[in-house]
């Protein structure tokens, strides 16, 4: 298997590398061409040179650039076994190195993550030149250029690739947890392991967003409990009326609403709500139920789920609306979870 490897810096993506070599994983890093280049150039490795050089190689060849060195330094090196090996590729910044590594038999791209709180303690931990007494506000700019913001489609987009991985693993616990994680990705991915039930239901509430009628974002949700299935909904116009694109279109968009902003001025009924009203209908109790969905919830959805008696959601994709996040973090009635596992697409 040819896994490639996404993340923001220090959510420990060397620990996983360094676990998949003990595995028996070739290692290769599209860095060490930045760095290659950097010995050509006569400058310093530290950070900011060496994603200035890759935004440089990315710009001047192609965003692709480095993932296709490597692509071809693998399929050089396997020869006519080419498609059996195993190798680790790390140091996926942009979803176009992101793209070509999948492209590899059996190719998965596996993305980890922490919160800026642990990232920051780890820097401060590593203490690596120009990181030693770095703060909580330096890191978060350094990863706001990281995720891509300033940036080009050629330069670094970590959001990006975190959207279009196969995998994604939230780092914020021991080696011993994250081993599991890791042990998990890999058996799942050759079949040996089962998906967990709350990969299940994510995959549910994905496939249910396939039939939404909103013409800005396909969501779906499910509501979960005692691992059985209550309920599920997706977004669009309500029971007896037009959808948006059979009523001229969307009312957001005539109006230039910004997303996260006036959810009420919104034709359509959003799939937390659906999925909530469908156990109103049929007189199904939802007391202590997990809501599974695609996508974070809006402060209307929020105020549903916060007075329905649901005890936890776990969402996968971020959303946001300000005011739903100032509620959510005032509250202690629901247990708000970011997915982790296997990825859906709508």
């Amino acid at each position: 298997m040819y896994i490639a490897l996404t993340g923001y810096m220090g959510t420990g993506k060397g620990e996983i590398a360094k676990k998949l070599k003990n595995l028996g994983y070739k290692y290769i890093s599209l860095s060490d061409f930045v760095r290659e280049e950097a010995d050509k150039r006569g400058l310093e490795h530290t950070r900011e040179n060496l994603q200035d050089i890759g935004n440089d190689l990315r710009n001047s060849y192609g965003p692709g650039v480095l993932a296709i060195r490597a692509h071809e330094m693998i399929e050089k090196e396997e020869g006519a076994a080419y498609g059996t090996g195993k190798w680790i590729i790390d140091g996926i910044r942009n979803p176009f190195e992101a793209i070509e590594l999948k492209k590899m038999p059996r190719g998965q791209l596996l993305a980890v993550t922490a919160s800026l709180d642990t990232i920051t303690k780890r820097l401060q931990t590593r203490r690596r030149k120009g990181e030693e007494n770095i703060t909580k506000e330096e890191v978060f700019e350094k990863l706001k250029k990281e995720s891509g913001v300033g940036e080009d489609k050629t330069g670094q987009q970590m959001q990006k690739c975190l959207e279009i991985s196969d995998f994604f693993i939230i780092n914020e616990g021991s080696l011993t947890e994250l081993d599991g994680k890791l042990k998990h990705f890999i058996n799942l991915s050759i079949g040996e392991d089962r998906p967990s039930f709350d990969e299940i239901f994510m995959e549910i509430a994905y496939t249910w967003a396939k039939r939404a009628t909103c013409m800005r974002r396909r969501v779906g949700a499910v509501l979960a409990k005692d691992k059985q299935q209550l309920t599920a909904g997706y977004n669009g116009a309500p029971r007896g009326v037009p959808h948006c694109a059979e009523a001229g279109g969307c009312i957001r968009e005539r109006l230039n609403v910004p997303s996260g902003k006036n959810a009420e001025l919104c034709r359509g009924t959003h799939a937390e709500q659906n999925t909530i009203t469908q156990a109103a209908k049929f007189g199904i109790n939802i007391e202590g139920a997990t809501l599974y969905c695609n996508t974070f919830p809006c402060v209307i959805c929020t105020k549903m789920i916060l007075n329905s008696g649901i005890k936890k959601v776990v969402y996968d994709c971020d959303y946001d609306d300000p005011l739903s996040k100032e509620i959510l973090g005032q509250q202690t009635v629901v247990e708000m979870v970011r997915y982790e596992g296997k990825k859906f697409r709508t």
